[in-house]
């Protein structure tokens, strides 16, 4: 699942954070629930420059995950700066937000484990 999901289902019971706080543009507090967690596109940046923020704005678009907006967003981004700006990003943009995987970290302690990219 995603790094949101990961974290939500994995370390829900964190009392540092530190899994959200891991996560490239990190939610203010840790989400009850990944169902908390949007993100919407920074359209005020360049195009080939630009990334996802948390959060919500009127009039954009809002996603579960940063990858779903930078998929959904910035489909011809040829810059790669969308997921580049992931925490954990993926080595090359995936083409398809089912292409991104995350796991949990046990080989961390608890308090300060987060989800790493891969399967």
């Amino acid at each position: 699942g995603t790094n949101a999901e990961c974290c939500a289902g994995e370390y829900s019971t964190q009392i540092t954070g530190a899994c959200f706080a891991g996560m490239a543009n990190a939610p203010s507090a840790a989400p009850s629930s990944v169902d908390d967690i949007k993100y919407y596109p920074d359209y005020d940046t360049d195009y080939e420059a630009a990334t996802c923020l948390p959060g919500t704005m009127d009039g954009r678009p809002s996603f579960s995950s940063m990858a779903a907006c930078c998929i959904g967003s910035y489909p011809d981004q040829t810059s790669g700066a969308c997921f580049a700006g992931m925490a954990n990003a993926p080595s090359a943009a995936p083409s398809a937000l089912s292409d991104i995987k995350y796991y949990p970290d046990y080989d961390t302690d608890y308090e300060d484990a987060t989800c790493l990219p891969g399967t």
